[in-house]
């Protein structure tokens, strides 16, 4: 039996080699003999920490949103606040008394007025007080209390105004029946009674209260029941003073007395005074009504007649009067002999 060739039998040894290695490396990965990898696992959340009972309470979350709420007015800017970053410089603040700049000559026109833009209908005139009425002569007006009249001015004994109060209603064709033991005079407080001398109100409206006592109630007693308290007529201030009459004779009812003054004293006695008065006289058995005649002299306000109207300039083609004679000149001696001292009367 020959024996083989070493170098068959070598060439044998490397192809097997070159099997084996091949048959190693075709192997797919799963067949690899790797560690399984384990499973991504969960780390479990902490308990939370228990709350501290010290630590301040914190505000609740706001609501939300309303989607169908109307906008907010964003609030005002605050003037003391630094502007903003990138925003312009504020407006100076106008100086008091700095001259106004001048309107811009390149300024377009304001737009013409609409024709047909509806007239803007005028503001009509306030409705007159009810129970006011003006009196010219003492350059004032005031509200008549209700119950009373203005009495025919030719009774006054002083002031421009008198009030009667009613007793029953008028009938058609006659005057109403008035009282005969209470009466309001009113008028502008002047050098012509003795308290328009003093320029206070307070010492005025006492001078009055006791000037006009002694003139309408001439008879002996003892005044009491004396009060007195501040009055104000819109601008107007002023001071009421009062009293009572407790007459020596029993058969007479008391008499009482309510003055008031209103308005400022004038600068001088050539300047017309800017003062009213109101005396209210009454009696026990008809008394004075204090709230009343505090309301009539709060009503009184100063009153400016209109000017009278001016005297139309003569027509000059209007035909001359008979017995003139138009732009003839007369002449005249000045001065006139007639008119001397010691002329005599010429003869009849």
């Amino acid at each position: 039996m020959s024996e083989p060739d070493s170098t068959t039998r070598r060439r044998g040894l490397w192809t097997a080699v070159a099997v084996t290695a091949a048959m190693t490396i075709a192997l797919p990965p799963a067949m690899a003999s790797a560690d399984p990898v384990p499973p991504p696992t969960t780390t479990a959340a902490a308990p939370a920490a228990p709350a501290d009972p010290n630590a301040p309470a914190q505000p609740a979350p706001p609501p939300p949103a309303d989607p169908n709420a109307s906008p907010v007015a964003p609030p005002p800017a605050d003037p003391a606040a630094p502007p903003a970053p990138g925003a312009p410089p504020p407006a100076p603040a106008p100086v008091p008394g700095a001259p106004v700049p001048p309107a811009d000559p390149n300024a377009p026109p304001p737009p013409p007025a609409d024709p047909n833009a509806a007239p803007v209908a005028p503001v009509p005139p306030a409705a007159p007080e009810a129970g006011r009425v003006t009196n010219a002569a003492g350059g004032f007006s005031y509200v008549v209390p209700a119950g009373w009249e203005v009495a025919d001015a030719s009774r006054l004994s002083y002031g421009q105004a008198l009030l009667l109060k009613q007793t029953a209603p008028a009938l058609p064709g006659q005057a109403a029946s008035t009282a005969n033991d209470t009466s309001i005079l009113l008028g502008r407080l002047d050098l012509k009674l003795f308290a328009g001398a003093e320029s206070d109100n307070t010492k005025a409206a006492v001078r009055l209260a006791s000037d006009m006592g002694e003139f309408f109630m001439p008879f002996p007693g003892t005044r009491i029941n004396q009060a007195s308290a501040p009055l104000q007529a819109a601008d107007m201030p002023g001071y009421a003073a009062s009293y009572d009459v407790k007459f020596t004779d029993t058969a007479k009812p008391n008499g009482q007395i309510w003055a008031g003054v209103v308005g400022a004293a004038a600068a001088n006695r050539t300047t017309p005074s800017n003062r009213w008065f109101v005396v209210w006289l009454g009696t026990a058995k008809d008394p004075i009504d204090v709230n009343a005649a505090t309301a009539l002299a709060s009503s009184i306000r100063p009153y400016t007649p209109p000017p009278a109207p001016a005297m139309p300039a003569p027509d000059p083609n209007a035909p001359a009067v008979p017995g003139t004679r138009v732009g003839v000149p007369v002449p005249v001696e000045t001065p006139v002999p007639e008119m001397m001292p010691g002329a005599m009367p010429p003869a009849a």
